[in-house]
């Protein structure tokens, strides 16, 4: 997804191929069990978008794959309704979105010029106006104001619904400390446990303490059986930029957003090793001779897969020692909902392990899947 567009702002382009890599498949599957499909965007923008047809902007990617989708599923004789609902609170921006909305066709688009927490009743009549409409809301501010949890509640309770949010990890945990920010750190988590817990935490002990409450905190309240997270690296630097959450309440979904996490991982590095080398090009004034992406250096990335890789293992863990054995899809569950781990580590690590054991594998499985009535458990606990 190499973009000139997104250079100066390369963890953009990863969260746009993010959202662009998962559309489709949901497009797919929800169309032939729904009508129609809601995509709500809470903060549209535009705001540093580059392109003149806003070709860069999560609001017509996530058109664009939809449309895709509508049109396969024709080919199928399967008709689906698409319906958008875009906020955008600054009088400029918003001035280019509805010029953007104008100009689309086939698709039921409604714009507003206001504040998220002034729009969530609209928001649900939008989703409700719609017969058997399948929403999918993205929640994508600046910073960590806005989006409350207990503002965004009424949508986190639609039914069926599916919510993708940018955590702006960066700037939340800069701020946690600030004694002035407490108060509304509370109403971003629905709770002060998150603040005390933090107090004392640095790096990426820090980091993961605000990203995992704040996906346990929207879990519990949506009552959503699935969580995925998606770590954006910053560009230049090895540090947390934002990370994507995502919630469902099946897991179909939650299989879909890993495979497209999984796919741009690698597109991530390569953006980041390509703006590093600029970086340093700019710095020294002589070009390097080597391509940056022929030899991205992966270290820090690596260093978080195996950090989550090790979580992973530990919850899965902690689910045999409470019980005999476990089905497949709890530890898969459990296993999914860190970032940067995926369904063939979990494989992998089952396969390996000498002191894990399967059971209810058919003559001819070899491995363990979803939804086979598969269990794992301690190898010699019969």
């Amino acid at each position: 997804m190499e973009d000139s567009h997104y250079v100066g702002r390369e963890q953009s382009e990863v969260k746009h191929l993010i959202l662009q890599e998962y559309l489709l498949p949901f497009a797919l599957i929800i169309g032939r069990g729904h009508g129609s499909i809601t995509y709500v965007d809470c903060f549209s923008g535009p705001w540093e978008s580059a392109s003149t047809t806003h070709e860069d902007t999560s609001f017509s990617i996530a058109i664009g794959q939809l449309k895709k989708a509508r049109a396969r599923l024709k080919r199928d004789g399967i008709q689906l309704d698409l319906r958008a609902f875009f906020i955008e609170k600054d009088r400029n921006a918003f001035g280019r979105l509805q010029q953007y909305a104008q100009k689309i066709r086939g698709v039921e688009i409604n714009v507003r010029n206001a504040e998220l927490e002034e729009s969530i009743d609209d928001i649900c009549c939008f989703v409700r106006e719609a017969n058997r409409t399948f929403p999918f809301v993205f929640i994508d501010p600046t910073g960590w104001k806005g989006f409350e949890l207990d503002v965004i509640r009424p949508i986190l309770t639609l039914r069926p619904c599916e919510v993708l949010i940018n955590f702006m990890t960066h700037y939340i945990v800069r701020f946690a400390n600030n004694e002035e920010s407490k108060e509304s750190f509370e109403r971003l988590f629905g709770s002060d446990d998150f603040y005390n817990r933090l107090q004392g935490t640095q790096g990426s002990d820090r980091v993961d303490e605000a990203v995992f409450e704040y996906r346990d905190a929207v879990s519990k309240v949506g009552n959503f059986d699935y969580a995925g997270i998606a770590g954006i690296l910053n560009p230049i630097r090895d540090r947390s930029h934002f990370h994507l959450l995502y919630f469902s309440r099946h897991p179909r979904g939650l299989e879909k957003f890993k495979e497209a996490e999984r796919r741009s991982m690698g597109e991530m590095e390569q953006l980041r090793a390509r703006a590093q080398k600029s970086g340093r090009e700019q710095r020294s004034q002589q070009r390097e001779f080597l391509y940056a992406d022929e030899a991205p250096d992966s270290t820090y990335y690596l260093s978080l897969r195996e950090r989550y890789l090790g979580f992973a293992k530990a919850d899965v863990i902690r689910l045999l020692q409470a019980a005999d054995r476990v089905t497949y899809d709890d530890a898969w569950n459990a296993w999914l909902r860190y970032p940067m781990v995926w369904e063939k580590d979990l494989k992998d690590w089952v396969r390996e392990s000498s002191k894990i054991a399967l059971d209810g594998l058919g003559k001819r499985e070899r491995v363990p899947k979803l939804g086979r009535n598969h269990f794992l458990r301690f190898a010699g606990i019969a």
